[in-house]
């Protein structure tokens, strides 16, 4: 997908973030690619954080200039906007990380990897609600399968509807490589009409997704390449950020944009388009940041542990604001617009903390939580250097 030079001794075997090659192919995919998309994972997961964080609301800020302006921009530009960057990764990696496995093999690993962890956090999820409300929020045996698996709607931890959908399409991958062979522009054209006119019903939670999916496949299949983009990066990437900036903005200026808002095509396309500049955009930032060693080993040291902070930020997020909601309320305007913004480093911490404890207490639900993947004690140290206790040794999983 991505082509870079330099920083190999960051991916030496006693580096302690060469660990994530353990989590996304290295010897697949390239040195230079997988420090790419390591960052990718780190950076694009973290402003998701933004996506569903307080305060919550779908209505327009009255004027351009303030703290829910701020939230509305960051939420649009960051938190929405990060996510088709990691449905084109996933299409990627299933291209060029498991073809050469077979797909059969390979879906048994999607049931571990999606499956597994999209059941145990959203029932841990259930449990607390159930303790937290002494019994009166227990769910209707009925509603079970959608809270627990996004059956047939959102799950309880509505954001991890991404890895619901994710393997779905990894389910749809051999025909969709077979589409990108034989009728490659026919396929595009049928998964973008997908994503406007939402033609697959309640398939798919998010019909975009299918759509920077197939595109992540074709890119791992060698059917197009980001060439024009990476041979004159900052064009590209001032022109993406500009649109994707501009439409963030677009109900600030535009009178009758309610009209757009609604749930229409209209609106579905700007969407596709604002989408699509936020991948180009977080691409390239990664390219970016890949590029600078200190900087790519201060992102890539997360990798070995991102998973479990998307996974929890929704349940992180909850808890902490049953705190932090009321006083930034209190206090007014400008101390909630500061909770909103430290919300990605306040959810990581937490979450690095809650990993580094379940490490040492059951290592094996860990294992579970984090789609079958263990964080050594080299992970560890590079991720939590104040904090010795997490770095002691923890009990070996087979």
């Amino acid at each position: 997908m991505i082509g870079m030079q330099g920083g190999r001794d960051f991916f030496r075997p006693d580096h302690p973030e060469s660990a994530m090659s353990n989590t996304i192919g290295l010897n697949s995919i390239g040195r230079s690619t997988s420090k790419v998309i390591a960052v990718s994972r780190v950076l694009c997961i973290l402003c998701v954080i933004y996506a569903h964080t307080p305060p919550y609301g779908d209505a327009v800020p009255r004027t351009l200039f303030g703290g829910e302006a701020v939230i509305w921009i960051l939420r649009e530009t960051l938190g929405r906007s990060s996510v088709p960057l990691l449905s084109i990764i996933s299409g990627y990696l299933a291209a060029r990380v498991a073809a050469p496995n077979g797909f059969g093999r390979t879906l048994r690993k999607k049931v571990l990897t999606l499956l597994v962890p999209l059941v145990l956090w959203n029932a841990i999820a259930i449990l607390i609600d159930i303790v937290f409300s002494l019994g009166a929020k227990m769910p209707a045996a009925d509603a079970l399968p959608r809270l627990l698996t996004g059956i047939d709607g959102f799950p309880r931890l509505m954001p991890l509807y991404f890895l619901r959908d994710i393997f779905l399409c990894s389910l749809s991958a051999p025909l969709l490589l077979m589409g990108l062979r034989r009728m490659r522009w026919l396929l595009l054209s049928s998964l973008l009409a997908n994503a406007v006119w939402n033609l697959d019903g309640p398939l798919f939670l998010a019909s975009a997704i299918p759509l920077f999916y197939t595109i992540g496949l074709g890119a791992g299949q060698k059917c197009w390449q980001a060439r024009a983009i990476l041979r004159r990066p900052g064009l590209s990437w001032s022109l993406a950020a500009g649109v994707l900036v501009i439409l963030a903005m677009l109900p600030f200026v535009m009178t009758d944009y309610s009209a757009l808002r609604a749930d229409g095509p209209a609106n579905a396309a700007l969407l596709i388009v604002q989408r699509g500049a936020g991948a180009v955009t977080f691409c390239l930032t990664a390219v970016a940041i890949a590029g600078k060693e200190q900087l790519a080993s201060a992102f890539a040291r997360f990798e070995p542990v991102i998973f479990f902070v998307f996974c929890s930020h929704p349940l992180i997020i909850g808890l902490v604001w049953i705190v932090l909601g009321p006083a930034s309320v209190s206090l007014g305007a400008n101390a909630a617009l500061a909770a909103f913004l430290i919300a990605p480093p306040l959810v990581l911490a937490i979450a690095v903390l809650a990993a580094g404890i379940l490490r040492q207490m059951v290592p094996r639900l860990l294992r579970l939580l984090m789609a079958g993947k263990r964080i050594t004690d080299a992970q560890m140290a590079a991720i939590t250097p104040p904090l010795a206790p997490l770095r002691r040794k923890a009990p070996e999983i087979s």
